[in-house]
């Protein structure tokens, strides 16, 4: 009732978001309204990737609590992402397949093949020391195409970033195992690699940091099997999808109920009196952590185990007296319907660009189309032609197409059509470091920043850089490649910051020179930060929960009081003098006798 209603000026305010590939190729950017909901958006962004086995990706970003996010194709843009500065979205694989090599198009597969492939950079995907080395011989192979000595000098692949510890020993064997693969084009190298990837027992795993029972640090990940935990550098439990009965989550707690075998050694009564599931939990480090690792256990749960997506029930958990709770709904289809509607794939295989992630190494070209560059991108022609308008729906504007350039620089627009005109809001587009500065940053000593599942710890000197490959998702190193950046502070929040800081030297430099001038200089006035308003707005909303709650306690209390003076006959002193002192309630009691007499009435 009290909601600001959208006005029509609202609705067709523009808004801008930037999406990153996963070949890190430049950034697009795509405009969206305050109605435009989440599966328009991926679908655009499918439609510039010449994608049509869309079901396994999806798009990611990080809000203002660092907290990673899945967009909602069912929700609308602005509302999730409401807050988040710049609008960042980081198109990633979401479900990965259980056989690779079901997928229809070699597209799909290749787009597969750059997610593994940073996943085993950042440690993501543990393997052992030698698989390791052959799988990033299956990257050098893909990447610049047969070994020729005129062409790659001597240290050629140390320019390549494939492990999260490599050596120049490890270095020395690619090469050799590249030599032996001569004549073999990108695709088949792809494909050695994704078979080799899937065979791994964390294909797949998105780690989350969570706690057990006693308190001891391990690491969670969902995937098409199930629900595993890892501790140090082993696989400790897997939970298949068939002994999982129920997944819920309460505060910081996620539960799994899962099924118990019965000993067969136990007599039949005693077997019946014991419990068939179990729940077991898992503390994570905050409530928004645990809830997006129960909407993530839900999903990939639905989404490898059921037959068809009609049958998709609404999850709702996280409920308490004191809360809702969170619900859960599945849209999209499944993976067996995936699978199907591959199959009925009938369009020819699509030619599209390999990105080298080093131009200056030559390319040798084994692909199927003839056409491709060397230093090609996915912003090319395939991204540069505008949408059709019969695949406009929602009478959403067309997609303005931009190119990721620095934030001084006028940005050109490619083919651009508003139906509707209304006044713009673009947010700040966080732009890529370039090569140059990746190449000055080598010879920079520095600490390297790492992430936790999307949070960034303080503490990183523990590094350790020996040629041990072990599965230490936590040790994920932060670059400009990453998955999503944090976001950098725009021209007015850096202008302040330096304020600040010139204020504070001139206070410590007053106070050292002379300390008595200091209590008495007019003109100086100490920094008081203001709390920030994310836990201003967070007490307001408890203040006005624990009111509400409050209330409605007291106003129970009232109710049932009158109950117990009205309409019981116990005998007590103090049930005999409130009667007697709520004689003025009598009319009251008359009211609510005649409403239930007529209801009664009414009903029979």
């Amino acid at each position: 009732m009290f909601r600001k209603r959208s006005t029509k000026s609202d609705l067709q305010t523009e808004y801008t978001c930037s999406i990153r590939f996963l070949d890190d190729s430049e950034p697009i950017q795509l405009s969206f309204k305050k109605d435009t909901i989440g599966q328009w958006l991926f679908d655009r962004v499918c439609e510039k990737l010449n994608l049509v086995e869309k079901d396994y990706f999806g798009l990611r970003f990080v809000d203002s609590e660092k907290q990673r996010h899945w967009l909602d194709p069912l929700k609308t843009v602005y509302k999730q992402m409401k807050g988040v500065n710049p609008m960042v979205l980081c198109f990633r694989v979401k479900f990965y397949p259980e056989d690779p090599m079901k997928l229809h198009e070699e597209i799909t597969r290749y787009y597969l093949f750059l997610q593994l492939r940073r996943d085993l950079h950042h440690g993501r995907l543990l393997c052992s020391p030698s698989d390791a080395i052959v799988m990033a011989a299956d990257i050098i192979q893909s990447e610049v195409g047969d070994y020729e000595p005129e062409e790659h000098p001597p240290g050629y692949i140390a320019e390549f970033k494939m492990l999260p510890k490599q050596t120049p020993k490890m270095e020395e064997q690619m090469h050799e195992i590249h030599k032996t693969m001569k004549g073999q084009v990108p695709a088949d190298a792809e494909a050695d690699f994704l078979k080799k990837a899937a065979a791994m027992e964390t294909y797949g795993v998105d780690p989350h940091q969570v706690k057990d029972q006693r308190g001891d640090q391990l690491y969670l990940g969902v995937t098409y099997q199930g629900i595993m935990t890892f501790r140090g550098s082993r696989r400790t439990q897997l939970f298949k999808w068939n002994q999982i009965r129920r997944i819920a989550y309460e505060g910081k707690m996620f539960i799994v109920h899962v099924n118990i075998s019965e000993d067969e050694d136990t007599p039949p009564k005693k077997r019946k009196k014991e419990k068939k599931q179990q729940p077991i939990g898992y503390k994570c480090s905050t409530v928004a952590a645990c809830k997006y690792l129960w909407r993530c256990a839900v999903e990939q749960q639905l989404f490898f185990t059921l037959s068809t997506s009609l049958n998709a029930p609404k999850i709702r958990s996280g409920g308490s007296l004191l809360s809702r709770g969170s619900k859960f709904r599945f849209s999209g289809r499944c993976q067996m319907e995936a699978y199907s509607a591959s199959e009925n794939i009938k369009r020819s295989e699509p030619n599209f660009p390999r990105t080298n992630s080093l131009p200056s190494v030559v390319r040798k070209h084994h692909s199927h189309d003839p056409n491709e560059s060397k230093t090609s991108t996915l912003n090319m022609s395939v991204m540069s032609e505008p949408l059709p308008e019969a695949r406009r729906p929602y009478n959403e504007p067309e997609v303005n197409l931009k190119q990721g350039q620095e934030a001084a620089i006028d940005v050109p627009q490619l083919n651009s059509t508003i139906l509707d005109e209304g006044p713009t809001k673009i947010a700040p587009i966080a732009v890529p470091e370039e090569v140059m500065i990746q190449d000055k940053a080598k010879n920079v000593s520095s600490t390297p920043i790492i992430k936790i599942n999307g949070s960034v710890p303080m503490n990183t000197s523990g590094l350790d850089t020996s040629a041990d490959i072990s599965y230490n998702p936590n040790q994920t190193r932060e670059d400009d490649d990453d998955d999503e950046d944090e976001a950098k502070p725009n021209l007015d929040e850096q202008i302040q910051k330096l304020e600040e800081h010139y204020e504070k030297v001139m206070i410590e430099q007053n106070s050292t020179s002379s300390p008595a001038t200091t209590t008495t200089t007019p003109n100086v006035k100490p920094v008081v930060k203001a709390p920030p308003k994310s836990k201003c707005a967070a007490c307001v909303k408890v203040t006005a929960k624990l009111f509400f709650y409050s209330l409605m306690f007291a106003i129970l209390l009232l109710a049932v009081t009158f109950f117990i003076c009205f309409y019981t006959k116990y005998q007590h002193p103090l049930l005999t003098e409130a009667r007697k002192q709520l004689v003025f309630l009598e009319p009251v009691k008359h009211t609510i006798d005649k409403t239930i007499d007529a209801v009664v009435k009414k009903f029979k």
